[in-house]
């Protein structure tokens, strides 16, 4: 295929551009670079926080523990549940009070509703015939 001039303007002017903003973004690398060079953000570690062995780790746990043995364990035995757990029917997935689970979009609720009834429908009618209007040979 052949090359359009507008592909090509637009080719041109991008060229343009890069060269612009080439001039900035080095200026801005160069200045990143100083700042990261000339920074005492390098500090050790043990000037932010306290350095501690395993040993002396695990000696502070066991006292932190013992104190608050009797209120882990009630913490542990029970746990508070928000809301209580829905029970949904598979068939028709409405829970005990009739109402379809949050995660169900209407449009899927109208599309099962549409179901249901179509089928509850057939089986209800399925014996019975109406009487309808002949046409008359006249």
């Amino acid at each position: 295929m052949a090359k359009s001039l507008r592909s090509k303007w637009k080719r041109k002017m991008r060229a343009k551009k890069r060269e612009r903003y080439s001039v900035k973004e080095l200026a801005k690398l160069k200045e990143m670079l100083a700042a990261a060079a000339g920074s005492k953000n390098d500090s050790e570690m043990s000037d932010m926080c306290t350095v501690v062995d395993t040993k002396q780790a695990t000696e502070r746990a066991v006292e932190s523990d013992e104190p608050s043995g009797t209120q882990a364990d009630d913490q542990m035995g029970t746990m508070d549940i928000d809301k209580p757990v829905r029970k949904y029917d598979p068939k028709t997935l409405r829970d005990e009070h009739g109402t379809y689970p949050v995660w169900m979009s209407q449009r899927a609720i109208k599309k099962l509703k549409a179901q249901h009834g179509r089928k509850s429908r057939k089986s209800t009618h399925k014996g019975v015939k109406k009487n309808r209007k002949r046409k008359s040979s006249h």
